[in-house]
């Protein structure tokens, strides 16, 4: 085919079709599966969208070549005018190649730099899905859809639309001039494939086990990141491998693999010559294989009535229950045991399978934090948290403090069941919307009860009972409404106030814990002198009580008696009170015994006096004088009126004052 400008424009215009396709089928994809909660079919929407990054540089390239050509064209028509149409500012035929060296520029820059961004996103987007699909593989972690008919239509829709686009596509890229057009079928065989691996995987948990479905939530990142690989390496080699002059380079994001799925005709020629090679003789030419290729398509129809008829068995698993359904309607009351089961084909009859033995979960409120350090209140946790509002602490509420007010904390409350009346749990709501009522209950449930709560009860010692009225009311209230399952198990973790809010939360918490240490310290002196005083707590105790009862006491037989009864009390329990009251009784003692003493001397004193009058004031004159002079220096003198002089010396004090006195002999 000849490379003019008309073949480019197709090419372009094709590119255009590919792209809105392309774009079509991921949106599509996606929007059913963030629906329906699909990981696979997230990550599948997200391949498929990449691929429209393809189509549109393709576009573009084929729109500048569209653009060269036309260049070449005037450029041809100057040349053959002798160079009179050339620029008045003397510019030769080279100048005048604009569009070419975009082209080439084209080549040399924009597709190696979009092929490398390419698979950069691949292997991104296909390292993050990695990750969380490795995580979902886990049979308790999966969450399995409940409605497969809209994802098995749209991955057949995909796949039809897809392999017939890209066959297309493929078909005209065997043209020279179209050649960079596998790339864009590469890009539809992917989506495709995409749906076609999500149509099977989804028919496959809907007849037996979901180990497919598990899986592919991690074989279709590990796909993505492969193709990033193989595009890194096609940018390498294509670095060194040797080009013919005016050869249209190859994109590194043409996926060799993809391009060679695209094209089947291929792998049954690459098949065909390899028997040749084989056995020696032209098997491709042989009547049986010539028979094959005709009978081909009736084979493939064939194959897939055998697969349509095959939906007339059904197989209930030995943990699973089935409910037979007719054009939507139960035909029978009664829930299928395990075993094998002949129905009317699809979509006329199926057998809707319960696992009954499986425990389920439902995250009522937030989900656990997916942050690899530690937990606390202070930091982001890195998921959605749920906050319900409680009653604010028993001291505020005591003391009349933020009276009308609530108090916010967050909470994660798990709730696992598991189906047992498979016939009720069919009639509780649709298939895509039974978790979801489960969880809608269950939340109001809660949202009641927290409310009744305080926050002490919420954060610390109530919570394994709050669990329990939790795991009552919510088995009450799902038994009401006939859902058909049982619970298992309520709990309540990770409970913390807001994190704008944690800190200060501490600081009250700090304070709380402060003034309950003060009030044990208090009650622990006060118990410490209690138990000195009285020696005990119980006799403290009893003798307040004889006490208070004794003061108001009129009676005076009466007060009497328990202020005996005190005082005994007292005597017997022997702390400070009983050692303070038996000092206090012999220092009484012995005040009384002195003044006793001294009553009892002067009363011998008076009767000495009225004896001798005489002599007893002469012998207490003497005393007295004797008691006055004693240890002190007497002189006698005469009373005729001599004058005594007398010179007083300290002995001790030699003549000169400034010497050192003289120390006394003994």
């Amino acid at each position: 085919m000849k490379a003019d400008y008309q073949s480019f424009r197709r090419a372009a215009s094709v590119c255009l079709l590919g792209l809105v396709l392309q774009l079509a089928m991921g949106l599509t994809l996606l929007i059913n599966s963030v629906l329906s909660h699909n990981h696979s079919g997230v990550t599948g929407a997200m391949f498929i969208l990449l691929g429209g990054v393809v189509w549109l540089c393709l576009a573009i390239v084929f729109d500048q070549h569209r653009r060269e050509r036309i260049e070449a064209l005037e450029a041809e028509v100057i040349a053959q005018q002798g160079g009179r149409a050339l620029s008045a500012f003397g510019e030769g035929a080279d100048d005048l190649r604009i569009a070419a060296k975009r082209l080439a520029g084209m080549h040399r820059v924009l597709l190696p730099m979009v092929s490398l961004l390419y698979a950069a996103s691949l292997a991104g987007i296909g390292i993050w899905r990695f990750r969380s699909g490795e995580a979902l593989i886990d049979h308790d972690a999966f969450r399995p859809m409940t409605e497969h008919g809209w994802p098995i239509s749209i991955g057949i829709a995909l796949a039809f639309v897809g392999f017939m686009f890209a066959r297309y596509v493929s078909g005209m890229a065997k043209q020279a001039v179209w050649a960079n057009l596998r790339g864009g079928a590469a890009q539809a065989v992917g989506a495709a494939l995409v749906g076609l691996a999500i149509a099977v995987t989804q028919f496959i948990d809907y007849m037996g086990p979901d180990a497919g479905s598990r899986y592919l939530q991690a074989v279709l990142p590990a796909l993505m990141i492969a193709l990033s690989i193989e595009v890194v390496l096609n940018f390498l080699l294509g670095i060194y491998r040797p080009r013919r002059p005016g050869e249209v380079p190859r994109p590194a994001m043409d996926s060799r693999v993809l391009s060679f799925v695209a094209a089947p005709d291929r792998i049954a020629e690459s098949i065909g010559g390899a028997l040749n090679y084989q056995f020696g003789f032209d098997v491709t030419g042989s009547w049986f294989y010539q028979l094959l290729s005709r009978s081909l398509t009736a084979l493939l129809v064939v194959g897939v009535a055998v697969l349509w008829l095959m939906t007339m068995v059904g197989v209930v698993q030995p943990n699973e229950q089935g409910v037979r359904l007719r054009l939507g309607s139960m035909v029978s009351e009664q829930p299928l045991p395990p075993g094998p089961y002949l129905k009317l084909p699809w979509p006329l009859e199926r057998i809707e399978r319960f696992d009954t033995e499986r425990v389920r979960r439902v995250n009522v409120a937030g989900e656990s934090p997916t942050i690899s350090g530690a937990i606390l209140w202070t930091n982001d946790h890195k998921s959605a948290e749920s906050f319900f509002l409680v009653q604010p602490a028993a001291l505020e509420r005591t003391a009349g403090v933020a009276s009308g007010d609530y108090s916010l904390v967050a909470a994660e409350i798990p709730l696992y069941y598991r189906v047992d009346d498979v016939i009720k749990f069919h009639r509780f709501a649709a298939a895509e919307a039974r978790e979801h009522l489960i969880r809608a209950e269950a939340q109001r449930v809660v949202l009641r009860y927290m409310a009744s709560m305080n926050v002490d009860d919420v954060l610390g010692r109530g919570r394994s009972a709050a669990a329990a009225e939790l795991y009552r009311r919510i088995s009450a209230r799902l038994a009401e409404l006939e859902s058909g399952v049982g619970v298992l198990f309520v709990g309540i973790e990770g409970v913390h106030p807001p994190r704008e809010t944690a800190e200060e939360y501490e600081k009250y918490v700090g304070a709380n814990q402060e003034r309950e240490a003060l009030i044990d310290m208090g009650r622990r002196e006060a118990a410490e002198m209690l138990i000195n005083a009285a020696g005990s707590l119980s006799t403290a105790e009893r003798l307040v009580a004889l006490i208070n009862e004794a003061e108001p006491e009129r009676d005076a037989a009466r007060r009497a008696e328990l202020e005996a009864e005190i005082s005994d009390l007292i005597s017997k329990a022997g702390g400070q009170a009983a050692v303070r009251l038996q000092e206090a009784r012999a220092e009484r003692w012995q005040q009384h015994m002195t003044a006793r003493a001294e009553a009892e001397a002067f009363a011998g004193e008076l009767a000495m006096y009225r004896a001798a009058p005489r002599i007893y004031g002469a012998t207490r004159y003497f005393d007295t004088i004797r008691d006055l002079i004693k240890d002190k220096r007497v002189y006698f003198v005469r009373g005729d009126g001599v004058e005594v002089r007398v010179n007083l010396e300290d002995s001790a004090l030699g003549g000169n004052l400034f010497e050192q006195p003289r120390q006394p002999q003994e």
